[in-house]
């Protein structure tokens, strides 16, 4: 990220602000399609990262065989911006959301979810294919491996061999290793789930159509044998992926522009960012702290309340920071960072433009008219 030109265009806006440095993304974008390319896999980024129809076209522009979603809000905008193949990567329970699903299998050319329940799978619009989820170490979602062949034919026996795509793991545990070969470990653990898996089901007579894994960090790690990968903090990068060696802080293209406000002692200074502004959820070892303050490997974002960030130089050191300074600090985490602003400012040569988060948050579905009424909701608070 080029943090002169970052800072200089955001100059006239109140901080904290979200800044973008479009030619670094574009750079990230163009090396994981062609890692992908070179590979022989489908590229399918998880665009929970950017949540912004600008980013995934500039994706699917690209190559991208498709997106990746987490809610379905994020899935409407992503195909309202043109993508038709989407996968919405968590389980879709309840009337109004599978009320949703069904409206927007009908706008697209191929709608898949992931999970790893019997019951949900089978209260899905028929349109929506499956791809089930494997637990390769994360323990969120997932079966376990020699538990997914019997779950896979229970699967297939509720809504037929058509509509079971594959299947599919998330190595989330990568962020809690304490060094950078276990992110070895765990890409190895996440490849092997799937290729093992999918091998006993084919000798069970079970056809495996897709294999989808991924993870920024695993990314460089992937070998041929699956058929996607869905890494999504790749397209901005943050303080994580430097620590665990996946990109380097030139790499990142995300930054947030924050103002030195107090400094209440030589070795400490506050800026106006802290957890409304820069992601709080930081939790790999490696990290120092919740971000790199770029140009100031010396500094650490030590710790945060909600609008207060505290920078702290070594012991002995001081920030040499003025009151009124700006610096810029390249997040723990991107994804729940750009879920904090309305809009980032995006920064290209000499030109600078604000794009709308349009996906962030959670936005619930207009009620059905259909539906009993059950609740008065106001539109303005009593009284």
């Amino acid at each position: 990220m080029d943090a002169a030109r970052a800072l200089a265009a955001a100059a006239a806006v109140e901080t904290p602000v979200a800044v973008v440095d479009v030619l670094a993304m574009d750079a990230n974008i163009a090396a994981m399609q062609a890692r992908a390319d070179g590979l022989g896999i489908r590229l399918r980024p998880h665009a929970k990262t950017h949540k912004s129809a600008f980013v995934a076209r500039r994706q699917l522009e690209r190559g991208a065989s498709g997106l990746t979603a987490a809610t379905l809000t994020e899935t409407e905008l992503f195909a309202d911006a043109g993508a038709d193949d989407l996968l919405i990567a968590f389980p879709p329970v309840g009337a109004a959301k599978l009320r949703r699903l069904a409206v927007l299998a009908e706008r697209v050319r191929r709608l898949a979810v992931s999970l790893d329940s019997i019951e949900v799978a089978a209260a899905l619009p028929e349109r929506v294919d499956v791809l089930w989820e494997v637990d390769s170490g994360h323990h969120r979602l997932g079966t376990a491996p020699e538990a997914t062949v019997a779950a896979v034919t229970e699967l297939i026996g509720a809504i037929g061999p058509e509509r079971f795509r594959g299947l599919l793991t998330f190595p989330g545990h990568v962020y809690a290793v304490e060094d950078r070969a276990g992110l070895a470990r765990v890409a190895e653990a996440e490849r092997s789930a799937v290729m093992e898996t999918a091998a006993a089901l084919r000798a069970a007579g079970i056809d495996v159509a897709e294999l989808s894994l991924g993870s920024t960090p695993t990314a460089s790690r992937v070998e041929a044998g699956p058929t996607e990968m869905r890494p999504g903090s790749y397209v901005y990068g943050d303080a994580q992926q430097v620590a665990l060696g996946a990109m380097s802080a030139d790499q990142c293209a995300l930054g947030v522009v924050a103002t030195v406000v107090a400094i209440p002692a030589p070795e400490r200074a506050v800026i106006d960012a802290g957890s409304k502004a820069l992601a709080a959820d930081a939790r790999l070892s490696l990290l120092r702290g919740y971000g790199i303050v770029a140009g100031r490997d010396d500094l650490v974002l030590e710790r945060m309340s909600e609008e207060h960030g505290m920078l702290v130089a070594p012991q002995g050191r001081r920030t040499r920071l003025r009151i009124g300074e700006r610096v810029l600090v390249i997040p723990a985490h991107c994804c729940t960072t750009v879920n904090l602003h309305p809009a980032v400012l995006m920064v290209e040569a000499e030109a600078a433009w604000w794009d709308p988060v349009a996906a962030r948050g959670w936005q619930p579905a207009a009620p059905d008219p259909g539906a009993a009424k059950t609740v008065d909701v106001a539109t303005t608070p009593p009284g």
